[in-house]
């Protein structure tokens, strides 16, 4: 007897797994020589046996579509107001299919430009980074996963 697959549902983010994203943000040169905000957000390591690398790949795809980015092939769209100042040194992004926002951690440099509607690159790695990694480990991981077309982007703005 046949029986009909079904397709992997997809997942929604979640409370848990927005919080459970890693940021981190800096400041960057674009080609015109404007000083674009840059924020990167990536899953972390996998917690356990139950969590494999595929999952948490398909976890940062729904994040992905959520935040409508595209691949790193394309120029990069703009996925509109996303990043609403929360205090001197934090924002919150919002993300579409959920009730929540993902706080983030920045400079008040970072903050000043984007209240001063700088845009500001938001860039999704499908790969585990964790936390507690270097500015040079942050490099090192962009330039691997660029070549490996393992990022997602858009360009955002304040709200």
């Amino acid at each position: 007897m046949l029986m009909p697959t079904h397709a992997a549902e997809p997942y929604a983010p979640t409370a848990g797994l927005i919080a459970s994203l890693a940021t981190t943000t800096w400041l960057d040169t674009d080609p015109s020589g404007a000083p674009p905000c840059c924020l990167l957000l990536v899953p972390q390591p996998p917690r356990g046996p139950y969590e494999t690398l595929g999952i948490i790949e398909r976890r940062m795809h729904a994040v992905a579509t959520a935040l409508s980015l595209g691949p790193t092939t394309a120029l990069p769209p703009d996925i509109g107001p996303r990043l609403r100042p929360l205090s001197p040194t934090s924002v919150t992004l919002r993300i579409d299919s959920t009730l929540y926002r993902k706080r983030v951690p920045t400079s008040r440099p970072w903050l000043l430009l984007l209240r001063q509607q700088t845009p500001a690159a938001l860039v999704l790695g499908l790969d585990p980074l964790s936390r507690a990694v270097t500015p040079a480990e942050i490099d090192t991981y962009l330039d691997r996963t660029t070549q490996q077309r393992r990022l997602l982007f858009g360009l955002t703005r304040a709200e």
